[in-house]
């Protein structure tokens, strides 16, 4: 660290040689410096401020109704369209400005310098959302007044371009959906003319409620099953009804308690005498043989009065009335009746299920001859319903929309979208460029640091040994001893006189560029009247 020390000190003692090349290399920068600050032009800005309020009070009612305005995609357009060639052109003839173009050349340039100064941009101070807020519209210029026009031709090219743009988009947006709507609708027609010629040539063969082709088929298989299944049961049933009937008798004979007094001996009933007479022969076969006269005169008469019994139940089979001998005891077997009744609602049954498996097999045959021509006009009819849906719905969204658009131009007319001018046209009458204070500053420290690089040169162009230790260093030989240097007094009075000198220069230097900092308008004028006669 010490030997760095060591040799810049000795770098600084071998440019203090040359401090008066430095000083007037310094001096030389700063006044060109300065000069050049002094003669650059002053820059005026030109500001406006609009308002684009999207957020009136139409916007709520018409939330879902009317399409939302994208505010800031159209001014994003709109920025682009005032920056194109042909608008920079209008605003050029509209503010006189195309007057500094003396040629093609020119007037290019001018164009390119105004596409460069202009800016169209939201204010983050006042905007409150993405979508609407304050927009600035700036440019700068040396002609202050110019500046103020310009700024007021763009403000008015902005707004109404921003509502032409809508109006033009909307107009055209709504033609074109008229042009799509028209369309649709040829083809919706024609398609519900094609849908019901197709459904009047085909009708008994379409798709009811029932399904298609095949789903009706097979109902009708599996209806057909469940019948053949259904009569399978009944008949059994039926069978075994016929067979419990054959094993019983339709009418029961019986005596009653309270009249088989009154009804004995030979004129009573049948049944009765019967009875009787199979006691009495009980009765005698205890006491003779079956040989004996009197059983056999009681078996003759009891066979006798069974055929006439068995007469008697014929007749009444038959239809016939019973006659009094029977008519007391003879009764209907309920247990006979509730089978037969049974029966008889089993054929009934049976039948239904006969004719209802007729008529399910008719329609399975009828499907069946059909297997070849049904399916196709099925899908030919679902193909034209599908795309009737697909041209109705089409249809339908269009004519909403169009519906939606003229709501939303409606609106528009009525403001819903508001421009509100917050700030006019106007520019400061301090300039805003060049920032001259920085930069004499920066020229008075860019001239000393060029007079420091100039003397730093020189010493390295002409060097000399500043003492032993250096010089030591770089031969690499003992120094045995050195003459130091004595001045006289005139010399040395000289010397301080010199140094005087050179610190009041530099000083000098600085003082004039304070001055130069205070008195700027002046200067500014000053130099800017030497370039006008220059």
């Amino acid at each position: 660290m010490q030997a760095l020390l060591l040799k810049v000190l000795d770098e600084l003692r071998g440019s203090w040689r040359f401090r008066w090349p430095a000083l007037a290399a310094a001096w030389g920068v700063c006044l060109i410096g300065w000069a050049y600050v002094f003669s650059m032009p002053n820059v005026f800005e030109a500001n406006a401020r609009v308002y684009v309020d999207s957020q009136t009070a139409l916007g709520p009612l018409l939330r879902g109704l009317a399409l939302d305005p994208n505010v800031e995609s159209e001014l994003s357009i709109v920025r682009q369209a005032l920056l194109s060639r042909p608008q920079l052109e209008s605003v050029a003839r509209k503010t006189d400005l195309d007057l500094r173009a003396k040629t093609p050349e020119e007037m290019q340039q001018l164009l390119t310098s105004l596409q460069e100064k202009i800016s169209v941009a939201a204010d983050v101070r006042g905007g409150r959302s993405s979508t609407d807020g304050l927009y600035r519209i700036s440019f700068h210029d040396s002609d202050r007044k110019m500046a103020v026009a310009i700024v007021e031709t763009l403000l008015n090219t902005f707004v109404e371009e921003t509502l032409g743009s809508k109006r033009t988009g909307q107009e055209s947006a709504q033609q074109f959906l008229e042009d799509e709507i028209g369309t649709l609708e040829r083809r919706l027609t024609e398609s519900e003319t094609r849908l019901a010629d197709f459904k009047k040539k085909n009708v008994g063969t379409m798709p009811g409620e029932g399904g298609d082709y095949f789903q009706r088929l097979q109902t009708e298989i599996s209806g057909e099953q469940q019948v053949r299944s259904a009569i399978a049961l009944a008949e059994t049933r039926r069978n075994e009804l016929q067979r419990q009937l054959a094993g019983e008798d339709p009418f029961l004979f019986g005596i009653d308690p309270a009249t088989s007094g009154e009804q004995g001996g030979e004129g009573g009933d049948i049944t009765v005498r019967i009875q009787e007479l199979e006691k009495r022969l009980e009765e005698m076969l205890l006491r003779y043989t079956e040989k004996h006269p009197e059983v056999l005169a009681v078996r003759s008469t009891i066979t006798e009065l069974q055929k006439r019994q068995d007469e008697e139940l014929a007749r009444v089979r038959s239809g016939e009335r019973a006659t009094g001998s029977l008519s007391s005891s003879l009764k209907s077997n309920p247990i006979y009746q509730g089978m037969q009744a049974e029966l008889n609602r089993t054929e009934v049954q049976l039948a239904e299920l006969r004719q209802d498996q007729a008529q399910r097999s008719q329609r399975v045959g009828e499907l069946r001859r059909l297997v070849d021509s049904v399916p196709e006009v099925e899908a030919e009819l679902v193909r034209l319903n599908r795309d009737y849906e697909i041209t109705r719905s089409r249809y339908l969204e269009l004519v909403e929309r169009r519906e939606t658009a003229k709501l939303s131009e409606s609106a528009e007319k009525r403001g819903v979208v508001k421009f509100q001018i917050i700030d006019p046209p106007m520019a400061d009458f301090r300039p805003v460029a060049p920032a001259r204070i920085p930069m004499l500053l920066a020229v008075l420290v860019a001239g000393l640091g060029a007079g420091g690089a100039l003397a730093y040169l020189l010493n390295q162009l002409r060097p000399v040994y500043q003492n032993v230790r250096v010089l030591a260093e770089n031969t690499g030989l003992p120094v045995l001893g050195f003459v130091s240097r004595t001045l006289i007094p005139v010399e040395s009075a000289r010397h301080g006189r010199m140094r005087v000198v050179f610190v009041g220069s530099l000083s000098v230097l600085v003082v004039v560029c304070v001055a130069a900092i205070a008195w700027r308008d002046a200067a500014i004028q000053f130099a800017q009247r030497l370039l006008g006669q220059a």
